[in-house]
């Protein structure tokens, strides 16, 4: 788990430790995946890493071309319903609660 993942060079040398120490599969998460700066291999990188089951990033930066083990978790409904919670005063950590996750159905619309 990390906020940020743009050379890739902590996530490899953590994939790495994690199969040494063995780890059958590594599940990685990052908030940001900054991967569209020129010369950026990265993603390339990542993919060739034979440990990596896939990495888990959001797509709060766009981002053109990923290989398969990148995958994209859309937050638009989060943010929308956090913003929408906000303008009602209604509990934004709510949404993030594990045990409220059945409410969550019925989401705030109006």
């Amino acid at each position: 788990v990390d906020d940020i993942v743009n050379t890739g060079k902590t996530l490899s040398a953590a994939i790495r430790q994690l199969n040494e120490s063995g780890a059958e599969s590594v599940h990685a998460w990052a908030t940001h995946g900054v991967f569209d700066a020129p010369g950026n291999t990265a993603p390339e990188m990542l993919q060739a890493i034979d440990g990596l089951d896939y990495l888990l990033i959001s797509n709060s930066i766009g981002t053109n071309h990923l290989p398969p083990k990148i995958r994209q978790l859309n937050v638009a409904p989060l943010l929308a319903e956090a913003i929408a919670r906000a303008l009602h005063q209604q509990s934004i950590s709510g949404i993030l609660n594990i045990e409220e996750l059945p409410q969550m159905a019925e989401r705030y619309d109006g």
